[in-house]
């Protein structure tokens, strides 16, 4: 399980270290303090590519019409000082296993260290004619100073960001605060669950939004869907149950089909009514434990704070769980990060203590 993070030069991190993460983990703070820069950090140290890198790009909604004009700024926004520092170190430990994650612009990355196999010759004389410009990025991640892996992907001037790193689309162990997965991509999940026969989570996770749910199947006439019935009524597409149905069943999907042993979700409490909160926070708690995977979430929410508190000092709780808070220095504009354990947090919240960087 992750112990602790260092972050040295990422996004809005100068440098930054946070431990004492549990099982399952709330982050909160104001606007702007770092928290989903917290979760794309995390992530890099479980799947930590070059292609990653280029899919926080899509989570962010970076635009992909600077890169024929400039590619030299393809990746500019990761960094925190990329006119001083062309480094981003991000360290971790996992129980007592220490890696580090080294992710460099490097001019001296070719197309032909990236592009191999049928075709690439081609493709690489085509994006080398004319005033074709790349700029590269490389990660290497080590462990006691022995190199474990290494990928590299180039922005290029007459095309995309072309990585030799492994694909990973849509297995990524993150959940944006934006993007939705489509309906399909839903449907194949559940498929995936029912395969090993976790399909019945999504189903009591779907009762703690509404417990008239009483069946969960999947159709592939057509376009491969998801349907619902309520008691006593005809089956309907999942889409028509609003959004928080398709958030939690995203959430809970992840989770169960999980390979990293680790989910991140960005605002944990969008589309979930207050008075679902708690016992959304219960079935990922005992998830938790039962999948052996570590949450991280993060949230805006006062209410989503409290039910998660509340959870977590339930009597023969199971799961262990803390908040961490991100807040600026006054003097410097430092972002560091507070662990508070749920005694704390809950005094906290009780006698109307600032606790989500106010």
């Amino acid at each position: 399980m992750l112990k602790e993070i260092e972050i040295q030069n990422f996004r809005c991190f100068e440098q930054i270290k946070i431990s004492g993460f549990e099982r399952v983990n709330l982050i909160g703070g104001k606007n702007n303090a770092g928290k989903t820069a917290l979760l794309e950090a995390l992530l890099l140290t479980v799947a930590p590519q070059a292609r990653t890198l280029t899919m926080l790009r899509d989570f962010r909604n970076e635009s992909s019409k600077i890169l024929p004009a400039m590619p030299n700024r393809a990746w500019e926004t990761l960094f925190n000082a990329p006119e001083k520092n062309k480094f981003i170190v991000i360290f971790r430990k996992e129980d007592n296993n220490p890696y580090q994650l080294e992710i460099s612009l490097n001019s001296s990355v070719n197309l032909n260290q990236v592009l191999t196999g049928e075709g690439a010759e081609k493709i690489i004389d085509y994006l080398s004619r004319d005033d074709s410009r790349f700029s590269g990025l490389t990660t290497k991640l080590t462990r006691n100073e022995q190199e474990l892996a290494t990928s590299s992907s180039i922005a290029v001037s007459r095309g995309p960001i072309i990585s030799n790193s492994i694909s990973i689309t849509d297995g990524l162990p993150i959940i944006p605060s934006f993007l939705r997965i489509s309906g399909k991509e839903l449907t194949e999940a559940y498929d995936r669950a029912r395969l090993d026969d976790k399909d019945s989570e999504v189903l009591k996770a779907f009762q703690v939004l509404d417990s008239s749910i009483e069946s969960v199947e999947s159709f592939s006439i057509g376009e491969p869907t998801l349907y619902l019935r309520r008691k006593g009524e005809k089956r309907l597409p999942l889409s028509l149950f609003g959004d928080a149905i398709n958030r939690v069943a995203e959430i809970i999907l992840k989770l169960v089909n999980n390979e990293y042993k680790i989910l991140l979700v960005d605002e944990i409490e969008n589309g979930i009514h207050y008075t679902s909160q708690r016992e959304f926070w219960r079935v990922l708690f005992r998830l938790a434990v039962e999948l052996d995977t570590q949450i991280f979430a993060t949230t805006h929410s006062l209410e989503m704070l409290q039910a998660f508190a509340d959870v977590g000092l339930e009597p023969n709780q199971e799961c262990s769980s803390a908040y961490f808070e991100l807040a600026k220095k006054p003097k410097t504009d430092q972002i560091i990060g507070i662990r508070r354990d749920l005694e704390t947090l809950n005094y906290a919240l009780e006698h109307q203590k600032g606790v989500r960087g106010e």
